[in-house]
């Protein structure tokens, strides 16, 4: 897709390639002649590698977009309804500045990006990269964080 002159429309989600994972974000609208999105940006990590709290912001395309290249991402529309512009937009107004707690597999970027446009949170690339980790994920989660066992934070 261009960068130059892209075509979206609000709610439209977008898929940044980062080489082995994509990073997704929801197309908000154009200001001031430049074009936004609402996105999973940046993250605190405590002590457990896969509890990372994170922030969601709108911020320019280009800047989220980086040198990566960018296009839109409708192959879930095949099965999903997308809302109304105007729903995805109330809803975006409103988790903007919310923090969240990321998890690459079970509550992550394209989570938050088909709970906007579709109302539930969908993730293909959560799943695929789950099942790459092993049958047991829990079982890696609890490697990774000894102490999650015990239900302590």
């Amino acid at each position: 897709m261009s960068k130059e002159n892209p075509k979206f429309n609000v709610g439209d989600i977008i898929s940044f390639s980062r080489g082995l994972y994509h990073h997704w974000g929801v197309y908000y609208g154009q200001e001031h002649g430049k074009h936004y999105v609402v996105n999973v940006s940046g993250g605190e990590s405590n002590s457990k590698p896969l509890a990372i709290t994170s922030k969601l912001v709108k911020e320019e395309l280009n800047k989220v977009a980086g040198k990566s290249a960018y296009s839109v991402y409708k192959e879930l529309d095949k099965h999903n309804e997308p809302r109304s512009p105007e729903q995805m937009k109330a809803d975006m107004d409103k988790m903007i500045g919310t923090k969240i707690k990321y998890d690459p597999f079970g509550k992550n970027c394209q989570h938050f990006a088909t709970q906007i446009r579709y109302g539930k949170e969908i993730s293909p690339e959560g799943e695929s990269a789950a099942k790459s980790v092993g049958k047991n994920l829990s079982d890696f989660r609890a490697e990774m964080d000894p102490f999650s066992a015990f239900g302590t934070e």
